[in-house]
């Protein structure tokens, strides 16, 4: 018998066990404990990141449906017509209001002045939703430079230009599409399959018309949705649901991802499914 194995030696190694815990504790037990509990914290952390994820797309649903109800309580208000649509700035459009004031790229108060969506000179959906931050996905950290600062934008919302999306003459999107003016145009079709607002790719907010081409320019996007909640987006349909689907195209995921995308005439992206998506939801198509 080794000295090892001798019942002398066994009593002394239990009872320093007894005494110090981390006494015969190799080194290689540390490490799987370690690697266990760094298991278990990657395991904790993912769960936390997509509850937060889900929280935020949960607001982001709220918060265009708020929007969505505007849209259906202005045509009650007003006969039926459809919120006017488009982009342009306060001395552009003069007495005209849009839905909420967008311009270009080159209007600073466009993305920073929050006038453009409360005040009932500018947007005649400031007699609906009084609340700015409504108007912004809370996934949305996307911000605006304007001299040598940086400014969280204000807006993420735009509305389907299709919807009366006539400031300035924007038919130029239109192909064979009809403009919507009033509820009974979006009521001949079908509106579970018409969109109203969507949520856009934070580089590409600026009108307050999400332009849909469906014109000469095969496979021009012009406005790419957010896809800010996994990799997917938040629309919403005439008919008051909303939906959240989430885009096949790599490129609509990876383009949007940008912070200021300004040249919409270069986002061409031949044989899209995301581009055909929206396309098919847009308006009505006359023969």
């Amino acid at each position: 018998m080794s000295d090892a194995d001798h019942p002398l030696q066994r009593i002394v190694r239990y009872e320093n066990r007894r005494g110090n815990p981390w006494a015969g504790f190799t080194l290689i037990e540390l490490l799987v404990v370690i690697a266990i509990i760094a298991i278990l914290v990657a395991l904790l952390l993912a769960s936390l990141g997509s509850a937060r994820r889900t929280a935020l797309r949960t607001e982001c649903i709220n918060d265009l449906r708020q929007v969505n109800i505007a849209w259906a309580l202005y045509s009650l208000d007003h006969a039926e017509a459809l919120p006017l649509n488009g982009h342009g700035t306060p001395e552009e459009l003069g007495a005209k209001r849009l839905w909420v004031l967008g311009s270009t790229h080159l209007d600073p108060g466009a993305f920073t002045n929050v006038a453009y969506l409360i005040d009932r000179r500018y947007a005649s959906f400031a007699a609906y939703v009084a609340t700015p931050k409504v108007y912004r996905c809370p996934a949305d950290r996307s911000r605006v430079e304007i001299g040598e600062r940086k400014f969280p934008k204000i807006r993420s919302y735009a509305l389907n230009v299709f919807m009366n999306g006539v400031e300035p003459d924007l038919r130029l999107h239109f192909g064979k599409g009809r403009l919507l003016t009033k509820t009974g145009d979006v009521a001949s079709g079908d509106p579970s399959r018409l969109l109203t607002f969507l949520d856009v790719a934070p580089g590409n907010v600026c009108h307050s018309a999400f332009i849909i081409h469906n014109g000469p320019f095969t496979s021009l996007f012009y406005h790419l949705p957010s896809s800010e909640h996994g990799g997917g987006g938040v629309t919403g349909f005439a008919d008051g649901h909303i939906e959240t689907p989430r885009w096949r195209d790599s490129r609509t995921r990876e383009e949007g991802k940008a912070e200021w995308v300004p040249d919409h005439w270069t986002l061409y992206h031949p044989g899209s499914v995301d581009l055909r998506w929206l396309q098919e939801r847009s308006t009505i198509f006359n023969p």
